[in-house]
């Protein structure tokens, strides 16, 4: 008797229909971009989508999705068998001979590893599995009626599993781990996007500079210098230090030409901003949003009713199926750590450009990840550019040691028009001088950062309650929903916007949040002292776009208090900096072609040819390490959650505090919320909506906090999210916006593992 061999039960298809619907996608990528493999690999990952899913022909697996169908059940002559994966199977199929004339014995290997690991269940056969080959998948074999490809008679190819390791002192190794790559990261991807329902791979999307090009025309722009360079250079791995109003987004877009292109930053807001700027005022609509809250952001596009819609948008975004795509790095740079999986990213980079914004804004950990990515991505044949508005002359360094790139690398900045904005004072001590911040807070608009949430709360306490001044604060320990309404109260209080800039004054006290996501434009700023790149992007919160006209007054104060130092802030770094802006404590700031002090600054810390010190610092031999380490990995050493693990940059755990908690358990909040989500009747849509309702009373605590020990009572609010309570206070006033947010309540004895462990 013949059978129809299913391969998936929802939607219900075959194996035939399946592989031609990958075929098909297989097709659409070769007529997309044709040149991305030479015609011998074109070849080669046709055969790997044509073999790959022809061991789901196993009884074990069609009796799986027929017992779920309620279908009558094949007869299993080997009921004691443990099931082998369909995708170990599928390389019994192999003809050696055949394919070893065809490719090669290195193409052969290629071919087997590609099928045996497009899924990452892996199984050592032993001799009574190649017995079961033998026998019982023939059998299975002998049923099946296809003309796609000609099947071998018989499926005794034990040999073939002695290909599926990963050697490295082989002979052109490399050579075969890059084809391996491209060969299983296009498989996986045609894989993905064939079980999606995809017509088409890649979608056409016409030329990014084309489009861009037309915007500025229709709004009367001319391109300003940093894009007339990124346009110009587009074929060239580049870095471009732009100040803030420079037009490096519009930059990088026009650099990305007609490619398929990546644009990454290290904040979602930032990425969201991005998003719908690409989108209403570039008037570009073939662009993918990419990062862990994107199917809730594309559901509420939807206005939360039509979740099918949201969720083929995240899946487009996903399997990277538009020309241009805004993501944060972990969603594409986990290929680093060579987890079984990794290869799909990867692939589709070698053929992409990749834009790497404000890269200053990553821990040292996260840059010799982002480093050893382009590294392997350049290797492949991508291109990269960094946007950034500072860029350490050290990393210059990184990339000629280990090789990430072979030629000089273009390196330029871009000044704004405003060439002086800043004039700094250092003060010395433990405290600021609240009088003079109250003093200015009369008639300015007045920015205080701290470098920890404790002290700006303290500072707070003390400046709150003056009367005839508004104080206000904003940090990271806020619950999500009040964070959001302070985020846009700040904005509407020093819009950087010169046709907007109102009367208001008054005090806002924060951390730094606000270094990067936030664009506002205060008349002062007094702020911790830091690292100098966190303190340069500190300064830029002031006098955002405009001159400095204030005489000899300074409006930028540094405090050398050492708050942080050694826990959230480098010490060696800290000092570096420290003395680097000491240099220049009265100065007007010049940032321009001719005297660029702010670059000066960074070169003093950042550059070992001023600073000698800094390759031997912690933060240097940081970077060095996880660079070495990372190259080091061996393929499949770690698995995907191993990677994702690794790769946060902060490891967190979401809390509500226990007031929240329980004043929406008074009013049976959390009792609707439990029951909709176990409902069996609840839409996939409402599921999404009530996880981002619950996530908006959260606060996300990171292990820079572990001082502060914390237990959990409840348990899990909610298994999916992996939400607990936390034994602290909480105070906001939603009406007039005053509150310190999450308090920290410190516990006697009690150790920073009483914590949960981190969780995605």
């Amino acid at each position: 008797m013949q059978y129809s061999f299913l391969a998936k039960s929802n939607p219900l298809q075959t194996i035939t229909e399946h592989t031609q619907d990958a075929l098909k996608c297989y097709e659409s990528l070769r007529k997309a971009y044709p040149n991305i493999l030479c015609e011998e690999d074109w070849c080669l990952l046709k055969d790997a989508v044509l073999f790959h899913d022809l061991g789901k022909m196993d009884i074990k697996f069609q009796n799986k999705i027929r017992q779920s169908l309620k279908l009558v059940l094949i007869l299993d002559k080997a009921t004691q068998r443990e099931e082998i994966p369909h995708n170990v199977l599928s390389c019994s199929f192999l003809d050696r001979k055949r394919f070893k004339e065809k490719y090669g014995a290195a193409g052969y290997e290629v071919l087997t590893k590609a099928i045996y690991y497009h899924h990452a269940r892996e199984r050592k056969l032993e001799e009574e599995d190649k017995e079961y080959i033998k026998t019982i998948l023939q059998d299975c074999r002998n049923q099946f009626s296809w003309d796609l490809i000609d099947i071998p008679e018989r499926l005794d190819r034990g040999d073939v599993y002695t290909r599926v390791t990963f050697d490295n002192s082989k002979t052109h190794y490399d050579e075969m781990l890059q084809q391996y790559i491209m060969v299983k990261g296009l498989l996986n991807r045609i894989d993905y996007a064939a079980s999606a329902g995809l017509d088409e791979i890649e979608e056409s999307g016409g030329d990014l500079q084309q489009i861009v090009t037309a915007a500025f025309i229709d709004k009367g722009y001319q391109l300003r210098p940093v894009q007339e360079y990124m346009l110009a250079n587009q074929e060239e791995n580049l870095v471009a230090v732009a100040a803030t109003g420079c037009g490096k987004t519009e930059a990088a877009l026009l650099w990305l030409g007609k490619s398929k292109g990546f644009y990454t930053l290290p904040l979602k807001v930032s990425i969201n901003a991005i998003f719908q700027r690409v989108k209403e005022d570039i008037g570009y609509h073939k662009v993918s949003l990419l990062h862990s809250d994107a199917l809730t952001y594309q559901l509420h596009e939807q206005d939360g009713t039509d979740f099918e819609t949201a969720h083929q948008a995240y899946t487009c975004a996903k399997l990277f199926a538009k020309p241009l795509t805004i993501s944060t790095i972990d969603q594409l740079l986990k290929f680093v750590f060579r987890y079984n999986g990794g290869e799909m990213p990867l692939a589709t980079l070698a053929y992409s450009k990749l834009i790497i914004d404000e890269i200053q804004m990553y821990s040292k950990e996260l840059v010799a990840i982002i480093l050893v990515a382009l590294k392997e991505i350049t290797d492949l044949g991508g291109k990269f550019a960094i946007i950034t508005a500072t860029f350490p002359p050290v990393l210059y360094e990184f990339m000629k040691k280990y090789k990430v790139i072979e030629t000089p690398l273009m390196q330029k900045t871009f000044h704004s028009e405003f060439s002086q904005r800043h004039r700094i004072k250092v003060l010395d001590g433990d405290e600021f001088d609240y009088d003079n911040i109250l003093e200015l807070a009369k008639r300015k608009k007045v920015l205080v950062i701290a470098n920890t949430v404790k002290r700006a709360q303290k500072i707070y306490d003390k400046l709150l309650n003056t009367q005839g001044v508004q104080v206000n604060l904003l940090h990271s320990s806020f619950i999500k929903r009040d964070r959001a309404i302070l985020e846009a109260s700040i904005m509407k209080f020093a819009p950087n916007d010169n046709q907007h800039r109102n009367e208001k004054t008054g005090i806002w006290i924060s951390t730094q949040i606000v270094e990067a996501s936030l664009d506002i434009d205060f008349d002062v700023l007094f702020t911790e002292m830091c690292t100098i790149d966190s303190l340069l992007q500190r300064m830029g919160r002031v006098y955002r776009s405009r001159l400095y006209n204030l005489g000899l007054e300074p409006n930028i104060f540094i405090l050398d208090g050492k708050n942080g130092y050694g826990t959230v802030v480098d010490p060696e770094i800290y000092q570096f900096s420290l003395a680097a802006v000491k240099r220049y404590d009265g100065q007007l700031l010049e940032e321009s072609d001719e005297l660029d002090l702010k670059q000066a600054m960074i070169n003093q810390v950042y550059d070992a040819k001023e600073n000698p010190n800094i390759v031997t610092s912690r933060y240097y031999r940081g970077i060095d390490e996880k660079i070495r380490s990372l190259l080091d990995l061996k393929m499949y050493e770690l698995n995907k959650k191993d990677a994702q693990k690794q790769f946060r940059d902060i490891q967190s755990i979401s809390v509500i505090p226990r007031n929240i908690f329980e004043e929406l358990k008074g009013k049976g909040q959390v009792m609707q919320w439990m029951q909709e989500l176990e409902a069996k009747g609840t839409t996939n849509g409402r599921r999404q909506l009530i996880k981002d309702e619950i996530l908006q009373y959260t606060i996300n605590l990171s292990h820079y906090e572990q001082e502060y020990a914390f237990f959990v009572q409840e348990g899990k609010l909610c298994e999916t999210l992996e939400i607990y309570v936390y034994e602290g206070d909480y105070k906001f006033d939603t009406q007039n916006h005053q509150g310190q947010g999450l308090i920290r309540k410190r516990q006697k004895n009690a150790s920073p593992q009483t914590a949960p462990a981190e969780f995605m």
